[in-house]
């Protein structure tokens, strides 16, 4: 059975830790989060996504991060007989499916398709 999310809230200390103490983004120096790694073991199947809400949009830099993590893990994954589904950003319109639309990366997509394409269930 899947874990349970124990609090409902996010705990910002060490965020907040990681910004006072850890060198100022003017040296070249970036912090973002992933907000999931999607992995299943017995598959060796592995997918990231990042969740933004409230018609958000990822900032230029985050993407560029992204899109790099996105290209190491390609390059390497099969190496080590991983079959990499690629990084991926989930956009509600509100905060979830019942107060408005959801985009998976950039495209409309129901609650139903986004379980199937997180599932990372290959289909003939």
């Amino acid at each position: 059975m899947t874990r349970q999310e124990l609090t409902g809230t996010r705990d910002l200390e060490v965020s907040s830790w990681i910004r006072k103490n850890l060198p100022d983004s003017k040296t070249g120096f970036m912090v973002t989060d992933l907000d999931f790694i999607l992995y299943n073991y017995k598959s060796k199947k592995l997918m990231l996504v990042e969740v933004k809400t409230r018609k958000a949009k990822m900032k230029t830099w985050q993407q560029n991060i992204f899109t790099m993590l996105d290209k190491i893990i390609k390059k390497g994954a099969a190496d080590i007989g991983v079959k990499y589904y690629g990084f991926h950003c989930i956009r509600f319109e509100g905060t979830f499916f019942n107060n408005g639309r959801c985009m998976f990366d950039d495209k409309l997509i129901s609650e139903t398709e986004l379980i199937k394409t997180l599932s990372m269930v290959d289909h003939a």
